[in-house]
């Protein structure tokens, strides 16, 4: 099957060596929402969360109904998006923060107590390989990063000629100014947040609109703190129904202006003539927390009742952020634009690492040499395949597990007591039904596929105290 703009890419590629010649290589623009879940949305079955912009996106480009975030966690996740490598091969694994263990293994294996698991050590930041940025940027397209980063230091060595708000925060400051962000001037009182990097979003479309470009825009949004315009909040809070497990009004309308802000970027694509020569690729970083635990948390959100407070509900999958469950992984994502040959549902698993090979693959270049996604080209050609059997997914930190998708079927394992959940998401989507006890040979041949990948990629793994602590 042919891909779709393989031959025009490439004569495109020709020309545009041509001392004078149009580029008319395809450009990309990838939004990110941050902590939004699969369920989240009205294209996947969300009645509460209105979301008119990404359902009309989703009606007219190619649905993936299984995809997936490398991590159940933001920042390995978000480096799996912009480099094709897995979080396990980058030894990139935990979220970036205060208490992110980049180091002092041997000390947190003393204070631990006998048979406890610890943290293996992590990179503080990527390290030097080709992103999506510096792939895109070499081949002569004009780059950009706008909103959250979150990978560490270094943003100004991987590829983007345009840095806005990039910050190595977890979450913003807050939502209206002051943001203290970088290259990010406060606006007026009342200015959004969402809305501004929106702005900041169009703004470089419109200054770029006659070459080949490459933009990401990276929203804070529904991440905590929850926040946005009381008039929203109010209008949210006059459907709430109590009975759908979907019911909070200050998440609800930070979705809907990040549903604005993706209206407001195909709309700009539309109007500059941009649309047929742009893949514009939306989803997120990983699944949705569903409430808040912490009583000092939720006082920060404004929220006077007793924990746990309810911020989402991932239904019907399993569990949210955090896990590897299909509530932490599976993600909304659409794929729009010129490069989509064949709208409407795909079904093939797909994961994050797929990004860099297909954008490579549409701008007519060689991606890199090691990676660990698929060119999606083929689905978005209207295939049903893809040349791998199985995903994986490595979290040792906080939930301590690990796991792989073969086929429908899906192995948990947890690396606290060493045991296996096997599950056919075929028929149980939601993980309800763990086949592990009537399936014991399958569970283990699953077990071993995943301890092989986990040795392929020189995955970290946590590490038990075996003896108890002297003096105790």
């Amino acid at each position: 099957m042919r891909r779709p703009w393989a031959l025009p890419v490439a004569l495109a590629v020709v020309a545009a060596g041509c001392e004078g010649a149009e580029d008319t290589r395809p450009s990309f623009v990838l939004i990110v929402a941050d902590d939004l879940g699969w369920a989240d949305v009205g294209f996947e079955g969300s009645r509460f969360h209105h979301t008119p912009a990404l359902d009309e996106l989703a009606r007219t480009g190619l649905v993936f109904s299984q995809a997936y975030a490398a991590s159940p966690v933001c920042s390995p996740s978000r480096a799996a998006l912009v480099t094709g490598l897995t979080p396990a091969r980058l030894h990139f694994t935990a979220v970036l923060g205060t208490h992110t263990p980049v180091d002092g293994l041997e000390e947190r294996l003393e204070d631990a107590g006998a048979g406890d698991l610890v943290e293996p050590e992590v990179r503080d930041r990527l390290p030097a390989v080709a992103t999506m940025g510096t792939l895109l940027r070499d081949a002569g397209y004009r780059t950009a990063w706008i909103g959250k980063w979150h990978c560490g230091p270094g943003i100004e060595d991987m590829g983007f000629d345009v840095r806005i708000g990039a910050t190595t925060w977890g979450l913003p400051r807050g939502y209206f100014p002051p943001y203290e962000m970088p290259d990010l001037p406060d606006g007026p009182p009342g200015e959004y947040l969402t809305d501004r990097l929106t702005d900041e979003a169009l703004r470089f479309l419109e200054e770029n609109r006659e070459r080949p470009f490459l933009l990401v825009l990276a929203h804070h949004a529904p991440h905590v703190p929850l926040e946005a315009p009381r008039e929203l909040v109010a209008e949210c809070a006059g459907r709430v129904d109590p009975d759908d497990p979907q019911h909070n009004p200050l998440y609800a309308a930070m979705i809907e202006r990040l549903d604005a802000s993706v209206g407001r970027v195909r709309a700009t694509l539309e109007r500059l003539g941009l649309a047929e020569h742009t893949l514009l690729v939306f989803t997120s970083d990983n699944g949705a927390i569903t409430e808040l635990r912490g009583a000092k948390r939720a006082r920060k959100q404004g929220v006077e009742e007793p924990p746990p407070y309810a911020i989402t509900s991932n239904a019907p999958l399993r569990s949210g952020k955090g896990r590897v469950y299909e509530g932490g992984v599976r993600v909304p994502f659409v794929a729009w634009g010129g490069p989509v040959a064949h709208p409407g549902r795909c079904d093939v698993p797909i994961i994050g690492m797929d990004l860099v090979p297909t954008l490579c693959a549409l701008a007519g270049i060689a991606p890199p040499a090691t990676r660990d996604g698929e060119d999606l080209t083929p689905l978005l050609g209207g295939g049903n395949a893809l040349p791998r059997t199985s995903l994986y997914f490595h979290f040792p930190h906080q939930s301590f597990a690990s796991a792989v998708r073969h086929g429908d079927e899906k192995l948990v394992y947890s690396w606290k007591d060493g045991t296996s959940e096997l599950f056919d998401l075929a028929a149980d989507p939601g993980e309800e039904h763990d086949l592990a006890p009537s399936r014991p040979e399958r569970a283990h041949e699953l077990e071993q596929e995943l301890f092989r990948w986990l040795d392929e990629t020189g995955a970290d793994r946590p590490v038990r105290r075996e003896t108890a602590p002297a003096g105790r």
